[in-house]
Order: C-alpha cells, then sequence, then structure tokens
C-alpha cells in the first residue's frame, strides 16, 4: 500500500511539474512568471513572440499603457501642483485641479483595458502550449483473477 501511496504520489509530481506557464502574480504591480524567472513587459514580449494572437494583443496593451501613464501622470502632476499651491497659501484654480482629476479619470479605464488585454494574451498564450510538453504517463487499474494492481506506462 505504501508503494502504491508512493507511485501516486510521484506519478502527480510528474504531471504537475512539467507545466511551463506564465503565471501573474500581483501584489501591487504587474508580475509575470515563467518558470522560475519573474518577466517584465519587454521579457513577456519575447516569450509571447512565438504565438502571433498573443503577442498582438500584448502589443495593443503596449499602446494603451503608454496613454495611460501619459495621462495619469499629467493629471496627477496638475493636481499635485494645485495642492501644493493651497499648501502654501495661494487659491486653488479649479480649471487646473478639476482637469487633473478628469484626465486621471480617463487613464483608470484606459488602464483596466491595458491589464485585461495582457491576461488575456497570457491566457491565450498558455492554452497554446504544446500539450507533448506534458509526460505521456498513463496510470491504469490492473485486475486478475488472483491479484490487483496499478500499472504505471511512459
Amino acid at each position: 500500500m505504501k508503494i502504491i501511496f508512493t507511485l501516486l504520489i510521484l506519478f502527480f509530481n510528474l504531471i504537475l511539474s512539467q507545466g511551463q506557464e506564465i503565471k501573474k502574480i500581483s501584489t501591487g504591480g504587474y508580475h509575470y512568471q515563467l518558470g522560475d524567472d519573474f518577466l517584465n513587459i519587454s521579457d513577456l514580449d519575447r516569450v509571447l513572440e512565438s504565438n502571433e494572437e498573443a503577442h498582438r494583443l500584448l502589443y495593443d496593451a503596449r499602446q494603451y499603457r503608454g496613454i495611460s501613464q501619459i495621462l495619469g501622470f499629467t493629471g496627477g502632476a496638475l493636481i499635485g501642483y494645485q495642492l501644493g499651491n493651497l499648501i502654501a497659501g495661494k487659491d486653488f484654480d479649479n480649471v487646473q485641479g478639476f482637469l487633473g482629476a478628469g484626465l486621471i479619470a480617463i487613464a483608470i479605464p484606459i488602464n483596466i483595458r491595458q491589464t485585461r488585454k495582457i491576461e488575456t494574451a497570457v491566457d491565450i498564450y498558455n492554452s497554446g502550449l504544446n500539450p507533448s510538453s506534458e509526460p505521456s504517463a498513463q496510470l491504469s487499474f490492473i485486475s486478475t483473477g488472483t491479484s490487483i494492481g496499478l500499472s504505471l506506462r511512459f
């Protein structure tokens, strides 16, 4: 029984250890992992080149990322400048403050769209991985007239 249990654990470890999926780890930012390596957007671009559809989605997402960063930075700068003036005792310019808030409000949905496109690209890449990378092991239950057992074929 111990041998069968050990073989079952070994079999499941073989299956689970062979995948090279890109995993998303989100702890306050965008972190993608391939095996033990963490990928930034440029590394992710190189990995996704092999899948045309995923690479196109990542390219689109990078365009959204640039627009979102420019709008968010500009909006934050306008709001920050007005808050600095307010702290210094100067009057708050409503036009610049609300313009900054509006730019940030536009940047947020663009950033969400960019994140979704990257996640979709990673999902497409992961779904298109070769199933041949998984081991071709087959576990069978065998019974004869006098005994029963498990057969593991590679």
